[in-house]
């Protein structure tokens, strides 16, 4: 099914290519020209590598895919002073920053999929460690976070592997680029919260250099903590004739650095991240599982990228991203579990790419390896080793007709996987019988070739107005997974598309429709395990016992074999959104995400609807400066679980406001900033049994010298 679209855009690409080429030099110097009028500014200056159309920004994405991504600049992230990054990503279209339980943290969910990977820096983080080392990035360092979805932009990074091998392709990105000093400078921040929270940052830049050949160094420090709600949960737990409180005590302290150089066609950054944190894991009421106080005491994590980009010429820039990280955890359990875990993870990530700008045709070719290695193992695995080699290889194709009114493009991605130690299936919570001494180890197994393909459009039809669509294709390959006897997999299939308009009517309407259809066949699930259970001298036969009643089996002999079942997931829908500016001191964002039809594991467990909207709004009174910032969402009850007919998550909306004055202090600019969150003081949950911690209110004051 790719193969022959892929040799189609493969000739049709040289071809343009070989023409554009051939066009003459004033053209380009023409079109080189009218890409230097987009020129956004940052609060940090000018910063070309986050430029959408420059050949320097190594996550630059075709025209198509406009309406699949939605940033959240720093501006926005002042406005909404959120506690970390999830808090931050909810005020976002479509997405719902769910709160883990247990040994999970903070996930998400957009547009209903939850499969996402995220990129610091171009440091790309292991999934199931990611919401944890996202809990200790400080908000004070992010420049901007760019929210990718749909799983369409194939040049970022693997695409499967290192959560589930062999099961379900990534969702999409979360890409965040941190802050860097254009000019000598600080900022500081001061902030005291409800629940006991202090929060503390400190960043310094210095600059050097001229214009031609420059450089600059920048440090960060970061230290906050909370103790949380100290009353019980709502619904509390029962057993042990007490409550379970909400355990969502926390201290963190974080220093990063970072450095770089421009010049001769050279851009260099180097990122160093290091955090100390302690974690209460937030308890469940009756609706969940995990209650027990426990924590994560200490969590360490280290990230260290380098960025690199060199413009050979008009046409040629070759970029380079590499990292490594590591995150260090112990774990104390609480309740009826009394052995603590060491949990350990390691990924290292190179991203090599060419981009070659060649008057209207833009071609992106280069390849990525990772290798992710958890020793101990992690989650619901701990002591089974988990290490995996990802290489994978990408293409990118697109070109401009009609005067730049008309844009094709197509992507190509290939990922293989080594599972050098591991098991065959892994589920949160489904351990096979015999737990880590399980025969559904492997070593050394070569997944099937995982193969991704995109093909999009945008037309500008009248001025200022697009039609743009996108169209993909997914393969997984379930050959080779340790299946039940005479068990056959078919070949996991998704197909995701998307067609929308967007325009500006006025500055303080600018408008966007987008339809999207994801449509997932085969995706494999975990029923249970087929095994020989012995009890005395009579040996049975349990044929594909759901997962969580063999949990607790002894006696067992081996093998145990997995039961898989398979289905197929439809989720359609569209988004309305709107940005603007009245008049020269308000600006606000609104999104409104609807589903049109949901069937089989999406039915019930998606919300129906979801809204947010945000603003800001300066003003003056007698004389002196004030802003007021708000945001909303909200979003209706929708089932939490499948297996609970009981739990129910969402059925809330939720307000935030912030009135901030600004003046001088000693000469020092200064804003001071009363706020609220939650102010209704409502207690929702997002995954089942773990409460919002209700109304938050804070005074900040912020300092830039």
């Amino acid at each position: 099914m790719i193969k022959k679209p892929l040799l189609t855009i493969g000739v049709l690409a040289l071809a343009i290519s070989q023409a554009a080429y051939a066009k003459d030099d004033d053209k380009k110097k023409s079109k080189d020209a009218e890409t230097l009028d987009e020129v956004t500014v940052s609060a940090e200056g000018v910063r070309e590598e986050l430029l959408p159309e420059s050949p320097k920004n190594a996550y630059r994405l075709p025209v198509s895919a406009a309406n699949i991504t939605q940033t959240i600049t720093r501006e926005q992230i002042q406005q909404f002073r959120p506690r970390d990054v999830f808090q931050l990503l909810d005020n976002a279209t479509g997405v719902i920053a769910t709160q883990g339980s247990r040994k999970g943290f903070s996930g998400l969910t957009i547009r209903g999929d939850s499969n996402f990977r995220y990129i610091v820096d171009g440091a790309y983080l292991q999934p199931s460690m990611a919401s944890r080392m996202m809990a200790s990035l400080p908000v004070m360092a992010i420049e901007e976070v760019k929210i990718v979805r749909g799983g369409s932009a194939l040049t970022m990074g693997p695409m499967s592997g290192s959560a589930s091998p062999g099961g379900a392709p990534v969702d999409g990105f979360i890409i965040i680029r941190t802050r860097k000093t254009t000019k000598d400078g600080g900022q500081a921040r001061v902030a005291g919260e409800s629940f006991d929270g202090v929060k503390g940052d400190l960043m310094y830049g210095k600059t050097f250099g001229d214009q031609e050949d420059k450089g600059y160094v920048q440090g960060l420090i970061s230290h906050q903590r909370t103790d949380g709600p100290g009353q019980p949960l709502d619904t509390p737990q029962t057993g042990a004739g007490t409550s379970s409180s909400f355990n969502r005590s926390s201290i963190r302290t974080d220093g990063m650095f970072k450095g770089g150089y421009e010049g001769n066609g050279l851009m260099v950054d180097f990122m160093a991240f290091k955090d100390d944190s302690s974690f209460g894991i937030p308890n469940a009421n009756i609706h969940g599982s995990g209650s027990g106080n426990w924590k994560m005491a200490p969590s360490r994590t280290e990230i260290y990228a380098m960025n690199a980009s060199y413009t050979w010429d008009d046409i040629h820039t070759t970029l380079i991203n590499a990292s490594h990280s590591t995150n260090k955890q112990h774990f104390i359990f609480g309740g009826p579990i009394s052995a603590d875990k060491e949990n350990l993870n390691e990924v290292t990530h190179l991203n090599v790419r060419h981009n070659m700008d060649i008057d209207k045709t833009r071609v992106m070719v280069g390849g990525d390896f990772m290798h992710w290695d958890a020793p101990n193992g992690q989650l619901y695995y701990e002591g089974i080793q988990r290490e995996e080699d990802t290489l994978g290889w990408f293409a990118q194709v697109e070109q401009k007709f009609f005067d730049d009114k008309l844009t094709l493009d197509g992507s190509y991605r290939g990922d293989k996987v080594d599972v050098l130690h591991g098991l065959d299936y892994y589920a949160g919570g489904s351990q096979p019988p015999g737990g880590v001494n399980s025969s559904l180890k492997t070593t050394n197994k070569t997944l099937p070739t995982a193969t991704f393909f995109n093909v999009g459009v945008g037309y500008e039809f009248i001025k200022n107005w697009k039609l743009i669509g996108r169209y993909g294709e997914t393969d997984v390959s379930s050959s080779g997974m340790n299946v039940t006897a005479g068990t056959q997999l078919k070949e996991q299939h998704q197909i995701k598309a998307e067609i929308g308009i967007q325009g500006q009517v006025t500055s303080w309407f600018n408008p966007a429709v987008n339809y999207f259809h994801r449509d997932a066949q085969n995706e494999l699930n975990l029923y249970g395990y087929s095994y020989d259970k012995k009890v005395g001298a009579v040996t049975s036969h349990v044929t594909c016992q759901a997962a969580n009643a063999t949990s607790n089996v002894t006696n067992n002999t081996t093998p145990f074999d997995p039961c898989y079942s398979q289905s197929n997931t439809v989720r359609d829908g569209f988004e309305v959104t709107s940005t603007g500016q009245i008049g020269s001191n308000t600006n606000y964002n609104f999104g409104w995400t609807s589903y049109t039809k949901l069937n089989n594991a999406a039915l019930g467990t998606t919300a129906r609807n979801q809204v947010n909207m945000s603003f800001g709004h300066r003003f003056d009174v007698l004389g002196e400066n004030f802003n007021l910032t708000g945001a909303f969402k909200y979003l209706p009850k929708y089932k939490g679980t499948q297996t609970d007919p009981g739990v129910w998550s969402g059925g809330y909306t939720r307000y935030d406001f912030g009135l901030g004055h600004d003046f001088k202090l000693a000469q020092f600019p200064l804003t001071a900033t009363v706020y609220g969150q939650n102010l209704t003081d409502e207690r929702f949950e997002t995954s089942s049994g773990v409460q919002d911690v209700g109304r938050v209110v804070g005074i900040e004051f912020v300092s830039s010298f």
